[in-house]
């Protein structure tokens, strides 16, 4: 087998000390591992200086567009280290002979998790009362709070994230209902979910959760339309891709009090607009994705990536190729 470089751009891999321990089985077969510093930002120009003789890649959220792929002749394959793959030219990573793959289920309960981190921070209004208490405030920060037990759960997306926050929700007696494309009836009748219209779920539920993939059917999913049909009292949560809220709606909903409140993990752009107004709005609980940064979910990520990398150079197809066509054809 011959000596190949892989390139290691996730930023994951900056939450441990030792960073090494991951690639381990591709050293020690002879692979060269460049771990890189890991800014928050790349520019395309920027990338292809990096990655210009790497074999592979395990990537985060940098931009691997066609002028990328088009100039690094030697990339073969990008294993990214998360589930989203918004940040890579799939076709032309196809075009271009680059296999690509995800780590899908690695991160689901980390995620799911987080929802419920920012379900309750909002519905208990825990970081206002925590800023406030520390400024010698009491009785006035003793408001009542929203309860959970027999509160409507919406869940949009019910796939491997939407089956483990349904799990969840139940530990904490909420009805819960779900909207998908494709209805996977069996679980939802062993998790006690009925399977509703987008158009009822937004009516029904108290809260209401994204757990989708971006496609053009689910960006802006949840827009005007969606947020003026719900409750004033309902709160909306994003812990899936960006642009599945329409980031503009969801802040006027929010400032007309068209909805009670959000928790916000993932934004269109990242890093952020921080001019943007949603940063000003105090009825919204917002965190800079971290979703899947459980430690759990890194090393699972990070591992699943390099035993894709692993794979692919020994010859096998990874389980979690995204562009199936270049084997399939």
């Amino acid at each position: 087998m011959s000596s190949e470089r892989i390139w290691v751009g996730t930023p994951f891999i900056l939450n441990f000390e030792d960073q090494r321990q991951f690639f381990i089985p591709l050293e020690d077969q002879g692979h060269e591992v460049i771990i890189d510093d890991c800014p928050a930002y790349l520019s395309e120009d920027e990338l292809v200086e990096k990655i210009k003789n790497a074999t592979a890649v395990i990537a985060g959220a940098e931009p691997y567009t066609n002028k990328v792929m088009e100039k690094t002749s030697n990339l073969k394959i990008i294993a990214r280290a998360g589930v989203g793959v918004n940040n890579i030219d799939i076709p032309s990573a196809t075009k271009n002979n680059i296999v690509v793959t995800n780590a899908e289920g690695q991160n689901s309960s980390s995620v799911s998790e987080h929802f419920f981190g920012l379900l309750i921070n909002c519905t208990r209004r825990i970081h206002w009362m925590n800023e406030n208490i520390r400024k010698g405030a009491w009785r006035e920060i003793q408001p009542a709070l929203v309860p959970l037990k027999d509160q409507t759960l919406g869940i949009i997306g019910f796939g491997n994230i939407g089956k483990l926050v349904a799990k969840r929700a139940k530990a904490f007696e909420m009805n819960v209902i779900a909207y998908d494309i494709i209805q996977d009836q069996e679980a939802a009748e062993r998790i006690g979910v009925k399977f509703v219209s987008l158009d009822e779920l937004a009516k029904e539920s108290d809260f209401v959760t994204c757990h989708v993939p971006l496609t053009p059917d689910t960006k802006h999913i949840v827009n005007k339309e969606l947020l003026e049909k719900m409750k004033p009292e309902a709160f909306v949560f994003n812990t899936s891709r960006g642009p599945v809220f329409n980031l503009d709606e969801v802040t006027e909903a929010l400032k007309n009090n068209t909805i009670q409140g959000a928790g916000i993990d993932v934004y269109p752009e990242e890093p952020p607009d921080y001019s943007h107004p949603i940063f000003t709005m105090e009825n919204a609980v917002l965190t800079p994705h971290m979703g899947g940064r459980g430690i759990d979910a890194v090393r699972n990520t990070i591992n699943h990536a390099v035993t894709c990398v692993d794979d692919f150079l020994k010859g096998k197809k990874p389980s979690t190729v995204i562009n199936k066509d270049l084997y399939d054809n």
